[in-house]
């Protein structure tokens, strides 16, 4: 499969989760996920979006994360490293962005 294949079907894969998510979310189906299927797409999520910036092509959150859920998730992967707020704040000032 070639690079821009693959891109293809990341993106494709991505919208069809993306609409799984959003109707499991209205219908009640997430609660009976088994909670290591959020902590894999999280990982997943995360080292795209951190190759993204580190190549310079600056994926934006935009509106697509709520402030509660981007706290949310950073708290939970600060604790998961054991990492505090001074910690972040370094990383924070290291940012170009």
């Amino acid at each position: 499969m070639s690079r821009s294949e693959r891109a293809t079907r990341i993106t494709e894969l991505v919208d069809q989760l993306t609409t799984e998510v959003d109707a499991g979310l209205g219908d009640g189906a997430i609660a009976a996920l088994d909670p290591d299927v959020a902590r894999r797409l999280v990982a997943v999520a995360a080292r795209l979006y951190a190759v993204g910036v580190e190549e310079d092509a600056h994926p934006v959150l935009g509106t697509d994360v709520t402030p509660t859920e981007s706290v949310v998730l950073a708290t939970a992967a600060l604790k998961a490293h054991d990492l505090n707020p001074f910690d972040l704040a370094l990383w924070f000032s290291r940012s170009s962005s």
